[in-house]
C-alpha cells in the first residue's frame, strides 16, 4: 500500500428501500487515481470500482428496513465516517402500495452561462476569482458545460424511463433567444414527455425591453396548468415577476390555483404542485436565499390555500440550486422540496415514484458520466468550500418518503 493513499471525499449520496448510491475516489497524494476499491456490505463485497476521477456506485438488491455497515477499501486505505458518510445505515421502508408512475424534475438549467464562481457581487452574480473563490469556465472544456451537464442529466433520466419530466425554470440564463433554441435542441432528446415552465432568469431580457418567447421557442405550453400521470394532477404554477429575481403569487394567480385544486379534490386526486420560487414566511424574509424568493404575503396567502388542500402531498420547486426540505406551521407536514441543478454541483435531479395510497418517494440523483462527475466535482470547492455544504442538503432531504 501506499502512504499517500487515501478514499477522497466519500458521500452516502442516495438510498432508497432496495439501493444505495455512493461517491467517493481514491487518491495517491492530491491526485485522484485508477486504482481498484471495494465496497463491502456488513462484510460482503456488493461493489469493485476501478476508473479515475470521482466515482458513482450505486448497489441494488439490498433488503427493505435493513441496517448495513458501510466500507470502502482500497489496497489498505479505508474511507472515515464523516458528515456525509455514516458508519451504518438502514434503507428505506418497503412501499405500503403498489407504484403507478415515475418523473423526473430538472431545475435551474442556465442554458448560456459560461462561467460561475468567483466572489459573489451585491446582486448575487458570479464575480472576479480570488484566493479560495476559483472560476469554472466554458473555457476550461471541449463544449459549453451548461449544454453537455443537462444533456447527460436528460440521458440518465431517459434510461430511468420514467413517465415524464418536469423543468422548473431558470432554462435560459439570460434569457436570450438563442438560449432558449440550445435548450430546444436539448430537450428534443427526451424519450419520453417533457413540461418545462419558466423561471426569473427566463425573463431577464425583460430589463432590457426586449420580448423573448421562450415559451414559443421550447414548444410548450405556458404555466400555471395542470397535466394528469397515473391517476394523480401535477400542478405547474408561474411565480415569475418578469424582470425580477423574486417572485409572486398574486390574486389572479390564487383563483386559478383554488379552482384546480377544488377541481382535484372533488375528483380525489393526489395532488403535487411545482413552482419555480420558494415561498417565504414574513420572519425569514431578508435573509438568503429568502430575499429572492415568493413574496412573503403571497406566500402566508398560499399557505392558507394549501391547508385546506389534503389532497397536496408536496410542492416541487428549483431557483435555489439546493438540496432543503421545510415545512411550514399553517400546513403542517406538507413537505416543501427544493433540489439541486444538473449544471454545477452535485449535478443532477429528482427521481420521484408516485404509489396507488397517494404516497410519493423521491430521490435526488448525480449524473454519472465521467464528464459530468469531473465537472461537477470540479464546482464542490467554490466560494472556499461552502458550496458544497450550501447545496448538496442531508441524505433525508436527498432520499425522502412522503406519506399517504
Amino acid at each position: 500500500m501506499s502512504d499517500t493513499r487515501s478514499i477522497s471525499e466519500p458521500k452516502l449520496f442516495g438510498i432508497t428501500e432496495s439501493s444505495l448510491s455512493l461517491v467517493f475516489g481514491v487518491a495517491e497524494g492530491d491526485q485522484l487515481v485508477d486504482a481498484e476499491a471495494t465496497v463491502r456490505l456488513n462484510g460482503d463485497v456488493r461493489a469493485v470500482s476501478k476508473q479515475p476521477g470521482t466515482r458513482l456506485v450505486r448497489i441494488d438488491d439490498l433488503e427493505p428496513a435493513t441496517e448495513y455497515e458501510i466500507e470502502i477499501l482500497s489496497d489498505g486505505a479505508c474511507a472515515e465516517p464523516n458528515r456525509y458518510l455514516p458508519a451504518k445505515v438502514r434503507t428505506l421502508a418497503a412501499p405500503a402500495a403498489a407504484e403507478v408512475a415515475s418523473f423526473a424534475t430538472l431545475n435551474d438549467l442556465h442554458f448560456g452561462e459560461a462561467r460561475m464562481g468567483g466572489m459573489l457581487t451585491k446582486d448575487h452574480e458570479y464575480g472576479d476569482a480570488r484566493p479560495g473563490f476559483p472560476v469554472v469556465c466554458d473555457a476550461d472544456y471541449d463544449a459549453p458545460y451548461a449544454e453537455f451537464m443537462n444533456a447527460d442529466a436528460i440521458a440518465e433520466i431517459n434510461r430511468l424511463d420514467v413517465d415524464c419530466t418536469v423543468i422548473k425554470g431558470d432554462i435560459a440564463d439570460r434569457g436570450l433567444a438563442e438560449q432558449f433554441e440550445t435548450a430546444a435542441r436539448t430537450f428534443a432528446a427526451f424519450e419520453k414527455p417533457h413540461h418545462p415552465f419558466l423561471g426569473n432568469h427566463d425573463y431577464l431580457q425583460r430589463n432590457k425591453g426586449i420580448e423573448v418567447d421562450g415559451y414559443g421557442i421550447l414548444g410548450a405550453q405556458p404555466a400555471p396548468r395542470s397535466f394528469e400521470v397515473a391517476g394523480w394532477l401535477l400542478v405547474l404554477l408561474d411565480t415569475t415577476i418578469p424582470g425580477e429575481h423574486h417572485g409572486s403569487f398574486d390574486q389572479a394567480r390564487r383563483d386559478w390555483l383554488a379552482e384546480t385544486l377544488s377541481d382535484g379534490q372533488r375528483r380525489g386526486q393526489p395532488t403535487l404542485l411545482f413552482s419555480h420560487h420558494q415561498p417565504v414566511p414574513p420572519e425569514h424574509r431578508d435573509s438568503y436565499p429568502n430575499a429572492i424568493g415568493m413574496d412573503p404575503a403571497d406566500s402566508v396567502a398560499l399557505f392558507d390555500l394549501l391547508a385546506a388542500a389534503p389532497h397536496v402531498k408536496g410542492m416541487l420547486i428549483g431557483h435555489t440550486h439546493r438540496n432543503r426540505i421545510r415545512r411550514y406551521p399553517p400546513t403542517g407536514k406538507l413537505p416543501f422540496v427544493e433540489v439541486n441543478n444538473p449544471k454545477d454541483y452535485p449535478g443532477g435531479f429528482g427521481h420521484y415514484r408516485l404509489f396507488e395510497d397517494g404516497s410519493f418517494r423521491q430521490e435526488v440523483r448525480r449524473t454519472p458520466s465521467p464528464r459530468a462527475l469531473e465537472h461537477s466535482t470540479r464546482c464542490r470547492s467554490l466560494f472556499q468550500g461552502s458550496f458544497q455544504h450550501f447545496v448538496l442538503g442531508t441524505l433525508e432531504e436527498r432520499s425522502y418518503v412522503a406519506e399517504a
